[in-house]
């Protein structure tokens, strides 16, 4: 009768380790947290026929909760001038535009970041025009 004694408690201290290691991997991976939102707006870049890039802010469903735009215009030719262009000039107004300072060859990078009222910052844009 005593025989079944030992795989039992065998099997609970398997199962009550398993339960501590996954414990442990969840603590290190930092626990449930609830996914991060993510918004729904749009920025669209377009080139002028003299070679500027022009941003628009769209709008969408989040459109209201936008606070500011950030990001940069990236020439990616060699020797290029301006390398780099701050984007700060356009506003988190539906139908705002933005057109950048200086020309750029076709292939230039834009990346635009959105930070939101509640303090988080998401890429809107990224893309090559």
């Amino acid at each position: 009768d005593e025989k079944g004694v030992s795989p039992v408690i065998g099997v609970i201290l398997m199962v009550a380790a398993t339960i501590v290691v996954a414990a442990v991997v969840l603590g290190m991976l930092g626990g449930f947290n609830p996914p991060k939102k993510t918004y729904s707006v749009a920025v669209t870049a377009s080139k002028t026929p003299q070679g500027k890039v022009t941003l628009t802010f769209i709008g969408g469903p989040d459109a209201s909760l936008v606070q500011s735009f950030d990001g940069k215009i990236i020439n990616l030719s060699l020797n290029a001038t301006p390398p780099e262009e701050p984007i700060d000039d356009l506003d988190p107004i539906v139908g705002d535009t933005m057109t950048s300072d200086y020309s750029y060859p076709d292939g230039a990078h834009v990346v635009v970041n959105a930070t939101f009222k509640d303090g988080t910052e998401q890429v809107v844009l990224d893309t090559y025009v």
